[in-house]
């Protein structure tokens, strides 16, 4: 049986693909990629029913650089919510933090790349798809899990 994280992201991932389709069935079709433009309250209202089913709230964040890349771009918006156990994140994970040397770096976005065990059992090795820098990051400045992704056009 999924987890409680795969069990929401398969969920998101269906409510977008039945959002298209409904779309797409409307008499008058709104465009089926919403350029940021448009306002972040357009988009907000298409993810309440997840919050309700997550009862979480669903917080935003603009990427700023490539360090992701090609994941998400300069300007791209990453969705991400608060994790209370972050004891189920695994390499692999997209995490939103506080740098660990560097406080004044707020909501890096960067993927895991190793689970701490022994000494460092409670920090996470994060690296950017297109940066050679690792860091080793504390579970107290992890702010949360990244859910999905608004794509700049």
């Amino acid at each position: 049986m999924a987890d409680g994280k795969t069990a929401a992201i398969l969920l998101l991932a269906f409510l977008v693909a039945v959002i298209g389709v409904g779309w797409r069935l409307a008499e008058s079709k709104p465009p089926l990629v919403m350029p940021l433009s448009e306002g972040i309250d357009n988009w907000t209202h298409l993810f309440r029913g997840y919050e309700a089913y997550l009862d979480k709230d669903i917080h935003y964040s603009v990427v700023d650089g490539d360090s992701m890349s090609p994941t998400f771009r300069d300007g791209d918006l990453v969705l991400w919510v608060v994790v209370d156990n972050t004891f189920e994140f695994k390499v692999g994970d997209i995490i939103i933090y506080q740098h660990p040397t560097r406080p004044y770096l707020d909501n890096i976005v960067h993927r895991i790349i190793e689970v701490g065990t022994d000494q460092r059992e409670n920090q996470f090795k994060t690296k950017g798809d297109n940066s050679p820098e690792e860091y080793w990051v504390p579970r107290a400045n992890i702010h949360g899990l990244v859910i999905g992704v608004i794509y700049k056009r």
